[in-house]
């Protein structure tokens, strides 16, 4: 739970991420962080990440102030980030906002020894984020164990790639049960991403790559 209470407002956009990787909603401030947790959804080393996490005191300009973070991400590897949301633009034309991000940087890593990184819009890659937000459509549908083995025990069969659209026709011939298919195989690239190249626009022709994958 953050320690900051995150207020309705007029002028920025408020909200609730639901989060499949921490099984909670997690509140954002703005577009850009809720876009940042949907990364955070993608990235393979996160573990889990909350929002508005903690407090810490420190001077700027010689006055005592108060900083919540909006993002700390814990990693694979036990390690942990504390990242500022903000827009490049933002940053760009405010030197004063410079500063003081430059200010934190030192002081998050002299009080807590965390790293203390800014993550901006220009980060994203449009294509990959667009993907991302297709498959997140379907990472909480409803557990089907037969449909879901069938599609894993094909899976690990591939020899060489196959095309989304011919992989579910050979899974079945019948158009039905093909659309009742695809929610499951869009749910399981979710939870594998590596399955398909993101960085290029999903579409029925995109390529299944071969690979053992487990449940």
């Amino acid at each position: 739970m953050g320690v900051r209470k995150i207020k309705k407002s007029y002028i920025s956009c408020v909200g609730y991420f639901k989060s499949y990787k921490n099984n909670k909603q997690l509140a954002f401030e703005s577009i850009l962080e809720r876009d940042f947790f949907m990364l955070l959804e993608f990235d393979k080393d996160v573990v889990s990440f909350e929002e508005q996490p903690l407090k810490i005191k420190y001077k700027l300009k010689a006055k005592n102030t108060r900083y919540t973070p909006d993002v700390l991400v814990t990693y694979k590897d036990d390690s942990k980030r504390i990242f500022e949301v903000k827009y490049q633009s933002d940053i760009d034309s405010d030197p004063k906002l410079q500063h003081k991000m430059s200010v934190l940087k030192e002081e998050i890593a002299r009080q807590m020894f965390i790293p203390f990184e800014t993550f901006t819009d220009a980060q994203i890659d449009q294509m990959y984020f667009k993907n991302c937000v297709f498959l997140y459509k379907n990472a909480f549908i409803s557990e089907n164990s037969t449909m879901t083995n069938k599609i894993l025990e094909n899976i690990n069969k591939l020899s060489e790639p196959i095309a989304i659209k011919s992989f579910v026709e050979l899974l079945a011939a019948n158009q039905t049960e093909q659309l009742q298919i695809l929610p499951y195989l869009w749910h399981r690239i979710f939870k594998e991403p590596s399955l398909i190249d993101m960085h290029k626009k999903i579409t029925m022709s995109s390529l299944i790559l071969k690979g053992k994958i487990h449940e």
